[in-house]
């Protein structure tokens, strides 16, 4: 395995997932479905994320946790992609995800099992590992929620270590670990509209398919806040609804490519980050960076396996 000694996007998630995903020709429930086409992917946030980076041509280091029986299995299938892992000792289970894909009515269903909780000197393990490899990086990419056993003040400390160090930071968060790293002052926050709402608006939640006019105002505003506070630039994807994005200057809207019939949409989120921050990387503006997020989205949802590039 390669690792880049500098100039490289250091991503970092805490919830690995080994994804099954199986192409149905129907789904019926209460009856056996046979499936003739599978695949079986390393996955997470991270790895689809620095997957989409490789195929970008960008230079990546994915620093997670991993245990139990399928460690070396996960890190054999990396090594195979030429994905680099730096990875601690979680002695945790990996967990299984999911996919369904119904060709018969064209969905995406997605079976998630929850994380199992690290060992309690994860953290510590892992900020050294954090601290190494920190220095070489020219951006830095966390993304996903953590696995139970960690800390609270895990996602903020990582953030305010990494600004201190002069690097560009991209979270995809939600929830408690975006609010309590906002006050280091990240430099693009990126949650989908769901997660934008429950984070800022709890209790008024709403999907991407309940968007409403008269709540994109209050949306608006709270970016604009956000940005005055922290100055923090924020993204929101929906789906394959329009971005709505503010870069501290203007509100901006962008139009996804049209696809009238996805593959599959797990890790559409992921590749978006991916060709948002290989864009920002080489100089784009923001609205600049939100039309490759969406290119790579697009070609995502095209292919049946998470992380992968449609090549038309």
């Amino acid at each position: 395995m390669h690792y880049p000694i500098d100039g490289y996007i250091l991503t970092l998630c805490l919830n690995p997932v080994l994804q099954k995903t199986l192409v149905l020709p129907h789904l019926w429930e209460r009856e056996v479905n046979r499936c003739r086409e599978y695949y079986f992917d390393v996955s997470g946030k991270g790895i689809n994320l620095s997957r989409v980076l490789l195929q970008l041509g960008e230079k990546v280091v994915h620093l997670t946790h991993l245990g139990g029986m399928f460690k070396d299995f996960f890190l054999a299938r990396c090594s195979t992609e030429q994905i680099p892992v730096v990875s601690i000792d979680s002695g945790s289970e990996i967990r299984f995800c999911y996919t369904l894909l119904n060709k018969e009515k064209q969905t995406t269903t997605e079976l998630v099992e929850e994380a199992f909780p690290v060992q309690n000197n994860a953290e510590e393990l892992l900020f050294a590992e954090w601290e190494k490899w920190l220095p070489g990086a020219a951006m830095v990419i966390v993304s996903g929620s953590k696995a139970a056993g960690y800390t609270d003040s895990l996602y903020p400390e990582i953030t305010r270590t990494a600004k201190a160090a002069g690097k560009t930071v991209i979270l995809d968060l939600r929830g408690n670990d975006l609010l309590l790293s906002l006050k280091y002052a990240p430099d693009i926050i990126k949650p989908n509209y769901t997660e934008f709402t429950a984070t800022f608006y709890p209790g008024q939640e709403l999907t991407e398919n309940s968007y409403t006019d008269a709540f994109e105002e209050t949306i608006k505003a709270k970016m604009q806040e956000l940005y005055r506070e922290f100055k923090v630039k924020t993204v929101i994807t929906r789906g394959k609804y329009t971005v709505l994005s503010y870069d501290g200057n203007a509100l901006q809207y962008a139009v996804p490519r049209e696809c009238p019939h996805p593959v599959n949409t797990t890790g559409c989120g992921d590749a978006f980050t991916a060709g948002l921050a290989a864009a920002l990387l080489k100089g784009a503006g923001l609205a600049e960076a939100v039309q490759l997020g969406q290119e790579c989205g697009w070609r995502n949802a095209m292919t049946p396996r998470p992380g992968f590039l449609y090549r038309e």
